[in-house]
């Protein structure tokens, strides 16, 4: 009996340490931009047109974990926006007492800051916003920490932007390349 009972004891100890098996999705969750991370940090993006696209954390700490984030948003103003952005659930488990909203001019006149055009509310005792427009595409990053952001993380930040806006200029040049060959294509036919 005494076996049975450490034996049971045993197994429900080695699932509290390993936990539950990790399911893979069939198709991984990526969306057309991807970015070199900087080292210190971890990075995932999350498939979606418009809505939350990306968020780095420092890479010594988890996502579930960390107190400092960046958040990578993307809006297009080509296509009709969704009522609740993609993948906002996400970022609301970070940040419940802020929210992200898209830019629409007709309903945002008086607009006075980064801030305000696409945030309500507050996350954290820094919060710094960054904003790239591309063509259609708008990226804004939000760098949120808990504490006071060191300047390491800001510099970080600030490559982030540049790599974001080097990819968005690539894919945009990309397009507006394959849209040139494919009129030049129905030209000659």
């Amino acid at each position: 009996m005494k076996k049975v009972l450490c034996f049971f004891a045993l197994l429900i100890f080695s699932f509290s340490i390993y936990g539950r098996e990790i399911t893979t999705p069939e198709i991984e969750e990526k969306n057309k931009f991807f970015i070199r991370s900087p080292s210190d940090w971890g990075y995932r993006t999350f498939k979606g047109e418009n809505g939350l696209i990306g968020a780095l954390w420092p890479a010594n700490t988890s996502f579930n974990l960390t107190e400092t984030a960046i958040f990578i948003f993307l809006q297009t103003a080509d296509e009709k926006l969704p009522e609740i952005a993609d993948n906002i659930n996400l970022f609301h488990e970070k940040c419940p007492g802020m929210d992200f909203k898209f830019f629409t001019p007709e309903k945002n006149n008086n607009i006075f800051s980064l801030n305000e055009t696409y945030f309500s509310g507050r996350c954290g005792r820094t919060t710094v916003l960054f904003k790239e427009t591309i063509g259609q595409y708008t990226l804004i990053f939000a760098l949120i920490s808990g504490n006071y952001i060191t300047k390491k993380q800001f510099e970080d930040a600030k490559a982030i932007v540049k790599s974001y806006k080097d990819e968005v200029e690539n894919y945009v040049k990309t397009k507006h390349k394959e849209s040139n060959e494919k009129q030049d294509d129905l030209i000659e036919d």
